[in-house]
């Protein structure tokens, strides 16, 4: 019975750190995307809706949240 919960603890805690590990990657993958909006909305002549526009493109097929498009 100890061996079986030692191996369940094991487990639970190898899964948790998996997914921190993957929220961890999936966050460098939309910060990626913050720094397209970033860098469009640096321009002189920058549109908020084109900017907003330009980072979903890139963060709607890595799931990652959507900013409104004004």
């Amino acid at each position: 019975m100890h061996g079986i919960r030692h191996k369940t603890l094991f487990l639970a805690v190898f899964v948790f750190a998996a997914g921190f590990a993957g929220s961890a990657f999936a966050q460098r993958n939309c910060s990626w995307c913050t720094a397209i909006y970033d860098n469009c909305m640096a321009q002189p002549d920058a549109d908020q809706g084109l900017c907003a526009r330009e980072h979903n493109r890139c963060a709607e097929p890595i799931n990652c949240p959507l900013m409104p498009e004004f």
